[in-house]
């Protein structure tokens, strides 16, 4: 079995990543979480139900999977107890499956606060979940981490110092007063970490010393990296696997061996603010939206939706050494009549075929598109790629060409039996019944 595998977004995040890790799951020991935090929403289907994990690594719904959390994130104590509580009321056991970095920081309340104030002012459409200010603190060495929580005298003064900074901020810059307190926040956090005190410990030397098979889970998706991604309308952490080391505590050769998979959909999203090449706006782009149910499992806001950008792709295979792509949602593009495919931009009569990093180039690139005809045939739920429609296969086969990677899985519908691997396409370690 092949020991590690990296399951990344190749596109704008919402991809389908939930899914594909909790079917490939079966096949691994541990799952692994290495950024973001509360912010990613991956969305799976258990036993007809669908859940939403924010948190909590989505393969930690099969009984012999162990979910790990690790340093790269940042972890909101609230939402993490409202995920346990989901998992008993589904009947999931997790004691003694979920590990938590005691390096892990935390997002806190007043992070919050900070999130909507600067969204008020110029904001590019975060979740409003604090993850942006609580990786801020963070590097601005003002964070609280999971191993603070041992000294409740320590972490009233930690706590102390940041509300008295939050609160001049707020009031002085903002004119808003802060209504959370310290008090009552030290009461709660402390409350759910007796919870999940014995949940915490060094994540790193456990993956290090560990003989298991292991995944590791990305959130949101490469072109929202802080630093490959069109900043500034990005994530605030590494979601590309340039986040994978400094996420995991574990250096660039422990994954030198890993098998690297990209999840795209047949068409792309975006949510929030930004440069979107690709975007279709009017009748089609509602079109995507209503057929593809593209509406944020966060924060439900509507997603921006447009033709599959080839040149986005092939900016995700550089950066992250993709192996091998999986392609979601090809189904939500049966009915079209024609379908167009990006394969470069065209920037002030030139033609390009990089993703550039000047947002005001990007802006004006205008995508170069061919046109295929539609297959006009329903693939959702096909399990044999022998199905597919010819001009699917074709349309399969230019992603292919385009970004100089193979297309080893087709998901055709959100349950977990719903997907085609590709024929004479083997990833190690993985069941192709």
């Amino acid at each position: 079995m092949e020991r590690k595998l990296v399951i990344l977004g190749a596109q704008w995040g919402d991809e389908g990543k939930g899914k594909i890790v909790d079917l490939l799951s079966e096949n691994y020991d541990m799952v692994i979480r290495y950024q973001g935090g509360s912010n990613a929403g991956h969305t799976v289907i258990y036993r007809d139900r669908k859940v939403i994990l924010h948190l909590l690594p989505t393969g930690i719904l099969h009984p012999h999977v162990t979910g790990v959390i690790t340093q790269g994130m940042v972890v909101d104590l609230e939402v993490l107890d409202q995920e346990l509580n989901l998992l008993k009321d589904l009947g999931i056991d997790y004691e003694g499956r979920v590990f938590i970095s005691d390096r892990a920081h935390l997002v806190m309340p007043y992070h919050k606060v900070l999130d909507r104030l600067f969204e008020r002012r110029g904001g590019i459409g975060t979740t409003l979940r604090g993850i942006g200010p609580a990786y801020m603190f963070k590097f601005g060495r003002k964070g609280i981490r999971m191993s603070d929580l041992e000294d409740k005298n320590r972490l009233r003064d930690l706590l102390e110092e940041n509300f008295a900074f939050v609160r001049d901020l707020s009031e002085k810059v903002f004119g808003e007063r802060l209504e959370v307190s310290v008090e009552d926040t030290l009461e709660k956090v402390l409350r759910i970490y007796e919870r999940c005190r014995d949940m915490v410990t060094d994540v790193s030397r456990m993956i290090w010393e560990t003989d298991r098979s292991m995944i590791f889970e990305g959130a949101q998706g490469t072109m929202l990296d802080v630093d490959m991604g069109t900043y500034p309308f990005v994530t605030s952490s590494n979601s590309s696997a340039l986040g994978l080391a400094n996420g995991t505590g574990l250096s660039p050769k422990f994954f030198s061996d890993a098998y690297f998979l990209g999840v795209a959909k047949a068409y792309t999203t975006r949510v929030g603010g930004g440069p979107f090449p690709t975007e279709l706006k009017g009748s089609e782009g509602d079109r995507l939206r209503d057929l593809g149910g593209e509406y944020g499992s966060t924060t439900g806001r509507p997603r921006r939706c447009g033709w599959i950008d080839l040149v986005v792709l092939r900016h995700a295979v550089r950066v992250n050494q993709i192996d091998g792509l999986i392609i979601t949602k090809l189904d939500v593009l049966d009915s079209f009549e024609e379908i167009k495919v990006c394969v470069a931009y065209e920037y002030e009569g030139e033609r390009i075929d990089y993703f550039p990093a000047s947002l005001s180039v990007l802006e004006r690139c205008k995508p170069v598109y061919i046109t295929l005809k539609g297959w006009l045939k329903n693939t959702k739920g096909i399990r044999d790629v022998a199905d597919l429609p010819p001009r699917a296969r074709e349309y399969i086969g230019i992603i292919e060409e385009v970004t100089g990677v193979p297309v080893v899985m087709l998901s055709t519908g959100p349950r977990r039996e719903e997907y085609a691997w590709l024929k004479g396409i083997q990833i190690p370690g993985v069941s192709y019944s």
